[in-house]
């Protein structure tokens, strides 16, 4: 078993919402930062835990809740007690560095740091072997409670910690391909760090796209963590899915984006009945398919209802023509220049999405004997792929567009113009004319595949949807090639993204957001909304996010070769 032993700025470290109870807010959760071993921990203000290490650092293991090494002085290992807990021993005091001045006092042996919204305390105790034993205590409220923490903690038994990080690992299902092995055990660490516990009106457990800096819980990201979880945890790939249906208003609607306490106006990608079928699949559990094909079936008739305003049985997306960095977020590509039009347009893929979900949906309904509520989806589905080829497909480029309300395509040409196929609604003609567009390297096909939009289009460069290559868009454009019996193509798309993951995640230690289409650069060098901050430091600008976890999930997924095809 070969865990991640790279040492890279940006990579989380947290406590898990699958070992106990952690917080939506002021979460005492860390980022590496490039100093080793320090970890910067995110709270309103951040403070930094520092151990002064000299000469060189050999890491065992670094996952995103145990750091195992060896330096000339001795050996170092932090972990968590509990999500505001640090405990371990070096062989140096660990120190506590505020981003501001905090107030300071020492009490019964401890160090404490505090401010108006925060508490840090520090207690260390000489071991016999010459180390410190260190217990570390973050407190939102006062530091007493904290010092308390300490001193009860002090002399834990920290190998016991240790033997239950290195187990969770070892119960795992094994790597089924030794080139990635720790690629593999890194995105089952970014998939742990980011569980949430039950919270607020979120009753079970539920999982974020990222704990620094976005938190939240998302809908079609949800889905695509479920998957993952799937090939090892069933329960937790229940709640993925679970978590998102328990947020659906009475008249059908689920949010884009959610937390314990609000949730966004906007919806996202219709993958919800996909992502049900594949969990049933793998768990065998008909109950789990029973518990959720009414949220499915009203979930769908919403999209329906409130995004088809021209009645012509295709979807458009809520758009916001003024918000330059975000003009579509409900569409999850949120600055693509697919959406930098004045008037709302039929959209080729939340058409596709709707088509893909119904079908999943009448094969839940099959599944549970009911045939009637099946037919009328998969009706649906034909009526939609009807309009698509009659509206959308556009012979002379031999591939879908966007249309404008007006009547025009908008003739942008992106990977999503190519969801149509794993929908199923092209014909086999339509697909190999869509193909010998796909692979043309002067458009997509970039020496990192897929660009997220044309070299040709003025956009075109690394910021997220305008160039930046993400592996969940490669995952669903390999789907349709797949469909359509391209698939030596299909294998081709998947081998290129995992080895451009695999390579930064050699050179960084991270699994991230979204990558440069020539995959020249670090991907924290990208721009996203506006150009990088440098040396990365997302306080100051949001880069390419580390330890992303649909992107963690599909790597997982595609050493796996689990990829529900």
């Amino acid at each position: 078993m070969k865990l991640n032993n790279i040492w890279g700025y940006g990579q989380l470290f947290g406590y898990s919402g699958l070992d106990g109870i952690n917080r939506f807010n002021n979460d005492f959760v860390g980022t590496l930062t490039s100093k080793k071993i320090c970890i910067r921990f995110e709270l309103v203000e951040w403070v930094k835990v520092y151990f002064p290490v000299k000469g060189r650092v050999k890491f065992n293991a670094i996952t995103s809740d145990m750091i195992d090494a060896k330096t000339q002085d001795g050996d170092v290992f932090i972990t968590f007690a509990d999500c505001d807990t640090l405990v371990g021993y070096a062989p140096m005091i660990p120190e506590i560095i505020p981003q501001k001045k905090w107030n300071y006092k020492t009490s019964l042996g401890t160090d404490m740091w505090f401010n108006h919204m925060d508490a840090v305390v520090r207690y260390v105790k000489k071991r016999d072997d010459g180390l410190y034993q260190f217990v570390i205590c973050h407190s939102e409220a006062a530091y007493s409670l904290a010092r308390a923490r300490t001193h009860e903690l002090i002399d834990c038994d920290v190998e016991a910690f240790k033997k239950a990080r290195y187990d969770y690992f070892k119960k795992l299902p094994k790597c089924k391909n030794k080139k990635y092995e720790r690629l593999y055990y890194k995105a089952l660490s970014v998939n742990k760090v980011n569980v949430h516990s039950p919270e607020g009106r979120i009753p079970c457990r539920w999982t974020t796209p990222d704990r620094v800096p976005h938190k939240r819980m998302w809908l079609w990201d949800s889905v695509f963590h479920a998957l993952a979880f799937a090939t090892y945890d069933h329960e937790m790939a229940k709640d993925c899915i679970r978590a998102v249906l328990t947020q659906q208003r009475e008249d059908g609607f689920i949010a884009a984006m959610m937390n314990p306490y609000v949730r966004q106006q906007e919806t996202q990608p219709q993958v919800l009945a996909w992502g049900v079928w594949e969990v049933y699949k793998k768990s065998g559990d008909k109950a789990f398919l029973e518990e959720c094909v009414e949220s499915l079936d009203k979930y769908l008739t919403w999209d329906k209802l409130n995004r088809d305003k021209n009645n012509n049985g295709l979807l458009e997306w809520f758009t916001e023509p003024d918000y330059a960095e975000c003009k579509s977020g409900e569409s999850g590509q949120d600055n693509s220049p697919r959406f930098e039009f004045d008037e709302e347009m039929d959209a080729m893929d939340f058409t596709a999405f709707q088509i893909h979900d119904a079908e999943y949906l009448a094969k839940i309904y099959q599944e549970l004997g009911d045939e009637e509520n099946a037919a009328r989806w998969l009706a649906d589905c034909d009526k939609m792929r009807k309009a698509m080829n009659e509206l959308l497909w556009n012979e002379e480029d031999g591939t879908y567009y966007d249309r404008l309300v007006s009547g025009k395509h908008t003739k942008v040409l992106t990977p999503s113009n190519f969801f149509p196929m794993f929908a199923g609604v092209p014909s086999q003609e339509q697909a190999e004319k869509m193909v010998k567009t796909l692979v043309n390297p002067d458009l997509l096909w970039t020496t990192l595949p897929l660009a997220t939009v044309a070299k040709t289009h003025p956009m075109y460069g690394t910021d997220m949807w305008r160039g930046g290559v993400w592996m969940n868009i490669n995952y669903f454009v390999a789907r349709g090639l797949k469909r359509y019996g391209f698939d030596d193509l299909a294998k081709e798309l998947i081998q290129k993204t995992l080895d451009a993951a695999f390579k930064w995640y050699k050179k960084t230690g991270v699994i991230y957001e979204f990558y440069a289409p020539e995959n020249d650069i670090y991907p924290y060098e990208c721009e996203r909304k506006g150009k990088p901050v440098l040396p990365p430091d997302w306080r100051k600008h949001v880069h390419a996010i580390s330890d992303f976890h649909w992107s963690a999930c599909f790597s997982l997924m595609f050493i796996q070769d689990e990829l529900y095809f």
